[in-house]
């Protein structure tokens, strides 16, 4: 087993290691601290498929789809008001104004957020957070990190990935119960069963496949789902070298 010194020693090493200038393509994957990495997501990895993996496929099983549905629809509208206010802190207000829409519109009629009329009526959530406002502000290269426990994350997103599951006590407050937390976590792996499945089932490197989807994904958000051409056209260039 790792030592103590040895995870703070490394940790260190990358957060530090983050403040360094990157030479490259924006987005582009800096994975410098591979083997970290690695050994995090090994232990990440185990540690999910033989108790979060159970547990959510058990959950999954017994909890009606329409209650898995209402439950999911809390925890997003909660952290709707977090969208909104990245949106606003990017410099796009109609963004941050149709979050707090939903916000709004889903904590009244919807019900504390158990259904999504804002949906109904065309307001969109728009999914922002603070790592997506930093990139807009202009950090664009970051070094990769696999976070224990919590997942892929470059060290621009890192607050971000470590908040999220704060948001729902941050905006309730005291009264909010902590087993809540539970239910949000199982709910959440609940919902990813069918992606991970694929990815144990199709991918030679599940960590590779991981961290370049996360990556892609997360330049995907940042343009709004509509990154520049150049940059699709050279990852088909990418694609045809390797053939």
């Amino acid at each position: 087993m790792y030592s103590r010194q040895f995870w703070l020693s490394t940790i260190a090493a990358v957060l530090l290691g983050g403040c360094a200038t990157l030479e490259g393509d924006d987005f582009a994957v800096y994975d410098h601290h591979e083997s970290f990495n690695r050994t995090s997501y090994d232990i990440s990895d185990s540690v999910d498929r033989n108790v979060l993996v159970p547990v959510a496929r058990g959950y999954q099983k017994v909890m009606p789809d329409f209650v898995e549905k209402r439950v999911s629809n809390v925890f997003a509208n909660l952290r709707t008001l977090g969208s909104s206010a990245n949106g606003f802190l990017q410099g796009k207000p109609r963004a941050g104004g149709e979050d707090f829409g939903r916000f709004i519109v889903n904590s009244t009629i919807g019900l504390a957020g158990l259904f999504d009329p804002a949906s109904d009526v065309g307001l969109r959530y728009q999914e922002e957070d603070f790592g997506q406002t930093l990139a807009v502000w202009g950090w664009r290269k970051s070094r990769f990190v696999y976070v224990p426990f919590l997942g892929p994350a470059t060290i621009r997103d890192l607050p971000s990935t470590i908040i999220r599951g704060y948001i729902p006590r941050l905006i309730i407050g005291s009264d909010y119960p902590w087993p809540a937390s539970v239910v949000d976590l199982v709910n959440a792996r609940a919902a990813l069963l069918t992606t991970t499945d694929v990815r144990d089932a199709s991918a030679l490197d599940p960590y590779t496949f991981t961290r370049d989807g996360y990556i892609q994904r997360r330049k995907y958000l940042i343009y709004d789902g509509d990154p520049p051409l150049d940059d699709l056209f050279d990852e088909f260039d990418d694609f045809g070298d390797e053939e």
